[in-house]
């Protein structure tokens, strides 16, 4: 099978098109005698310990491939922590943030909970990339020296359970079922490199999928996602879940937006030098691979573990509900940047609309803080 070329704007350099060339080969191998469904490339691409994503470098921030809220400000760990506060302070128990990459996130939540007489029992940072562990460690070290024992760095859950579960842009990066529809039902795409270029072919239909969007009557060769690898992160999150919080920060719309007539060839996008990109295939091992979120989805999902719907909102409502513009720096240079992050943060056109907020409970006390401002829980519950 002929490996694609990188595009002249990807500009690798020596070892990255070392890493290319064998993440190449390596996958001609795997599809040499079979077909790889979606989901399972997708998991390969990014996840393998040789050749996946995660694996290789530092994916985060302005010399990566793209910007996570907690990189722009550590405003918005704090944001979070007055919620997380809020339900510590009154039960205590632990934390687990799921997909905690380099740690940023953790690390500034914990040093708010500290400021607000709050730190939990154990703070869980669980994350599958040996590298952004490493990275999470030597930060844990550099900047919260005086709390290292009460975080703890895994790779997977742990046998306790906690009051808060949170995942910021997570479920993006699930393993997606890619489909196509065909006389109104739903066929699972696979990756095939049988004619001598990689490409998707439908396979049988998923009968679940088909049901689920019957009524949306989606026209002959409508393409999108569905990501049911959220239901194994719900369930495992749910039996981790004391009385408490799941609290989860990505982008994505409820169904009838998601699929939406005009988005008829889904949501799928690459990520590499902060350029964004629609092909899969083109560097892998290098670049990252996402799909927005169906939040309905995820709702119905939660429900079907026992979890309650008890809030969804736009990143930009949560955060200014829970006090985030409240506390800027007394330094007028901090402050600017501060003020710029919050813009970016919050603004309808940055990541204010196009990322939500939603949250599951098991036994929680009244309502929740960060959906004070708004809360769109009903478009979901249809």
């Amino acid at each position: 099978m002929p490996n694609r070329a990188a595009p002249a704007w990807a500009e690798l350099t020596p070892s990255e098109t070392q890493v290319l060339t064998h993440a190449q080969n390596a996958l001609a191998l795997l599809l040499a005698d079979h077909d790889l469904p979606f989901e399972e490339y997708m998991e390969w691409a990014l996840y393998d310990p040789t050749y996946g994503y995660y694996s290789q470098r530092e994916v985060f921030g302005a010399r990566g491939d793209y910007v996570t809220a907690p990189l722009l400000s550590p405003l918005f760990g704090r944001a979070l922590a007055r919620q997380c506060a809020a339900i510590i302070s009154r039960q205590g128990g632990s934390i687990m943030e799921v997909g905690a990459g380099n740690g940023r996130l953790g690390v500034d939540i914990m040093k708010a909970l500290e400021a607000h007489d709050a730190l939990p029992e154990r703070y869980w940072m669980i994350e599958r990339s040996p590298l952004l562990q490493n990275r999470a460690r030597a930060l844990v070290k550099a900047e919260i020296p005086q709390w290292a024992d009460l975080v703890t760095i895994i790779d997977t859950w742990p046998e306790t359970q906690a009051t808060v579960i949170l995942a910021n842009e997570l479920i993006d990066a699930l393993p997606a079922q890619r489909f196509r529809m065909r006389n109104g039902v739903a066929l699972p795409l696979s990756v095939s490199g049988r004619s001598g270029e990689l490409r998707l072919i439908e396979t049988g239909p998923d009968l679940d999928l088909t049901a689920y969007l019957e009524d949306l009557s989606l026209p002959d060769g409508y393409e999108s996602e569905a990501i049911p690898a959220a239901r194994g992160f719900l369930h495992e999150a749910s039996c981790h879940l004391a009385q408490g919080l799941i609290l989860l920060i990505d982008y994505g719309f409820p169904r009838p937006e998601f699929y939406h007539p005009e988005r008829h060839q889904g949501t799928l996008m690459c990520h590499f030098r902060q350029r964004a990109h629609p092909d899969p295939f083109i560097l892998p091992g290098l670049q990252d691979i996402t799909c927005h979120v169906d939040f309905t989805s995820l709702a119905h999902m939660a429900s079907d573990e026992g979890l309650s719907l008890a809030g969804y909102t736009s990143q930009a409502a949560f955060l200014l509900s829970l006090g985030l513009v409240d506390d800027l720096p007394e330094d007028e240079l901090l402050a600017m940047r501060s003020r710029q992050a919050i813009k970016r943060l919050t603004l309808p056109h940055e990541m204010g609309e196009l990322f939500k907020v939603i949250a599951f409970g098991r036994g929680l006390y009244g309502p929740l803080q960060g959906f004070h401002l708004l809360d769109r829980r009903r478009v979901l519950e249809s």
